[in-house]
């Protein structure tokens, strides 16, 4: 076995790289420095070596990112093992052996460079290579590269755990939805005049621990490409609450606008029970396909689904995304409705919001009702549905049941 070759510190000129830069420019940086066709980025994963990035000639068009060799036997494993020293000019004066690159070429001289997380774990390697000797790569190349690597260390590291916190997170989220690892909660919707109930909204508590709000759950699965999945799951397991609920109840599910352009919607909400569901739109703000939302909405109000647009506030933005989805049932925001009875600015602005809605055919609904003196400002205003604790707290069906039949 060759031993680890001792390297003493060298000063390295201050423009022989920047501060900060990306992995690739980082690649390309380096081959160009030393001279070499090729540099490349693996990683450690399992009993493989992964190759993360790449820079240089690649001998055929086939992909090299993302392919995987077994690690051992491999070039960054016999570095990594101390087999191999962090540089060698002529790999023939060392072994016998072969290595490749990711793409397949050879490699007779290469630059080396482990990488280690901040916990000390090996991680990968940072390689330039080069499928012929190079006998005047020397102790200063190692010390540059070993150098760009040590500046660019942060950089890469934190790129590698925000890869390992995704992959751990999406298989959180794959699990939450194949599980279906959630609960749903009833929370009552009631006419403010004579306080019975309505309808109903589905609400939704994650179930691992700890406990995190189902926002923060939603937001994570949004970061890992599965928002989409996660709420088709919601949606179907809400779905077959209705046959459960007493006739005259419809009930509330929340769905973002982008996922309801993205979902195939209308197989899951065609049955008996279509005209007692309202699909509650949320996240507003990022409509995504437009064109997409407009015409699955309207296909599923072909069925009598009703469509309500949550957190609307008095701003323009809100009248002309109302004025683009035109809604069956518009939510007041619920920081509208907090304190209305003492603030006569949102008195007005609730005001201005209940007129359009009336102008365009909706009816309003306020939520986050928890006062007497705010449902009693809602009624004056014209504003005869509701829901907040103050109405009725979110529980199961036995709780929804023994509210319907308390008044």
């Amino acid at each position: 076995m060759v031993g680890m070759i001792e390297l003493a510190p060298l000063m390295i000129p201050a423009d022989t790289f920047e501060t900060a830069m990306p992995v690739d420019v980082a690649l390309s940086k380096m081959r160009h420095h030393l001279e070499m066709p090729l540099s490349y980025l693996s990683v450690f994963d399992g009993d493989d070596v992964v190759c993360r990035a790449m820079s240089g000639c690649v001998p055929s068009s086939r992909p090299v990112i993302g392919v995987r060799q077994p690690a051992d036997g491999s070039l960054c494993a016999a570095v990594r093992d101390g087999v191999l020293p962090q540089f060698v000019a002529d790999l023939s004066h060392y072994t016998d052996r072969h290595f490749t690159s990711p793409c397949g070429t050879r490699v007779n001289a290469f630059v080396a460079i482990p990488l280690l997380l901040p916990d000390g774990d090996l991680s990968g390697t940072f390689c330039c290579a080069s499928p012929v000797a190079m006998p005047d790569l020397n102790q200063r190349d190692h010390s540059v590269v070993q150098s760009c690597v040590s500046r660019l260390g942060d950089t890469m590291r934190d790129e590698l755990e925000l890869e390992a916190r995704h992959t751990s997170l999406r298989t959180r989220i794959e699990d939450i939805i194949s599980d279906r690892d959630f609960q749903l909660l009833l929370q009552p919707i009631v006419n403010l005049e004579t306080n019975r109930v309505t309808g109903a909204e589905a609400l939704c508590r994650f179930r691992p621990t700890p406990y995190r709000s189902p926002d923060a759950w939603f937001a994570d699965a949004e970061k890992v490409g599965l928002r989409a999945e996660l709420e088709r799951t919601v949606l179907q397991k809400a779905l077959e609450l209705l046959p459960e609920l007493p006739r005259p109840l419809k009930l509330s599910i929340n769905l973002s606008a982008r996922s309801m352009a993205k979902i195939d919607v209308l197989p899951l909400v065609d049955g008996p029970c279509s005209d007692r569901i309202v699909l509650e739109l949320t996240n507003l703000t990022d409509l995504g396909d437009l064109t997409g939302l407009q015409i699955a909405i309207r296909n599923i109000r072909d069925l009598g689904v009703e469509i309500a647009v949550d957190g609307i506030a008095p701003d323009h933005a809100s009248f002309c995304m109302i004025m683009q989805l035109k809604p069956d049932i518009v939510k007041l925001d619920r920081e509208l409705v907090r304190g209305i009875h003492m603030d006569p600015a949102n008195q007005a602005l609730t005001t201005a919001v209940i007129h359009f809605a009336n102008a365009i055919g909706a009816a309003p609904i306020a939520g986050g009702i928890e006062r007497v003196e705010e449902t009693s400002m809602l009624k004056t205003l014209g504003v005869m549905q509701g829901q907040g604790f103050l109405v009725g707290r979110p529980g199961g069906l036995q709780a929804l049941m023994a509210r319907m039949y308390s008044y």
